[in-house]
């Protein structure tokens, strides 16, 4: 079972892609499976800082004390690290996590939509560690920027926000991949690519390409956490699926567990198609 993100300390989030987030993608730029040392469990969007100090069994902290402005806060002892964060906003009990710019570069202006929200408080340089995040706030966007929906997304995929997308890294109300992410019709090609820089490496035919997003938007959406509890660190095949507005999704596919890090366990023909080579 998911623990409850909003049980989640700011003690968690570190630095972090994203995808999701997340140092999910390591290795070589040929075989089967990605050739690199096994990685460490990666950062969610609700783990957005580098280690968690706060129990969830503990009682919850007032916020009012997990916000370092005054003195009082400054004193306690959670208040005096220096915290690094990766680019993180929270909207109801949605995380998501901000795509490199190469991603944002691709839009063009007539793909962002209406205003649907405003970003109420940010945790960079302010908040202390066992800072839980509520929604509307966000790691590095300042108070008071405009958050707006994307034109061919719905926004519990993706938002956008200060020039950037930011992009679904845990919903908690999903129940399969496709509510998770809203990528149907919208796929161009499934790409292998490098776990090391996201370099391309080759498409996978257009007949495997249907096939492995026909099964992937009906996974069942376990959630982040259940991979990674129930499976232990293996090689990873790097993919991405190249979307037909110019923008990508990473994913990282565990073989030896036919599962994606995402939060999902795959189909034996999805394992089929990953570890074709070209």
């Amino acid at each position: 079972m998911k623990n409850d993100p909003t049980r989640r300390s700011a003690g968690l989030l570190a630095a972090l892609p994203l995808l999701l987030l997340i140092s999910l993608l390591s290795g070589c730029a040929s075989g089967a499976t990605e050739q690199a040392a096994p990685p460490e469990k990666p950062a969610s969007a609700n783990n957005a800082l580098a280690s968690d100090k706060t129990s969830s069994s503990k009682p919850a902290v007032p916020r009012e004390l997990t916000i370092n402005k005054d003195t009082t806060n400054r004193g306690r002892s959670e208040c005096m690290p220096t915290i690094d964060y990766f680019d993180a906003l929270k909207l109801g009990d949605i995380f998501y996590s901000g795509l490199r710019s190469e991603q944002h570069e691709k839009l063009p202006p007539e793909a962002i939509g209406e205003q649907i929200d405003t970003v109420a408080y940010a945790m960079s340089d302010d908040a202390c560690e066992d800072f839980v995040m509520q929604s509307r706030d966000a790691t590095f966007l300042p108070a008071g920027t405009p958050i707006y929906k994307l034109r061919d997304y719905d926004p519990s995929f993706r938002v956008y926000a200060e020039g950037r997308i930011f992009e679904v890294a845990e919903n908690p109300q999903a129940e399969t991949i496709g509510d998770l992410y809203d990528i149907e019709g919208k796929v161009k090609s499934l790409d292998r690519v490098s776990g090391n820089d996201g370099s391309f490496m080759w498409s996978y035919s257009p007949e495997d390409t249907e096939a492995f997003v026909s099964d992937l938007l009906k996974l069942k959406y376990v959630g982040f956490d259940a991979i990674f509890k129930n499976n232990p660190p293996e090689y990873k095949t790097s993919l991405r699926l190249q979307l037909k507005d110019g923008t990508s999704l990473r994913l990282a596919y565990w073989p030896k567990a036919n599962a994606l890090t995402t939060g999902a366990y795959g189909t034996e023909r999805m394992l089929e198609i990953v570890q074709k080579a070209r």
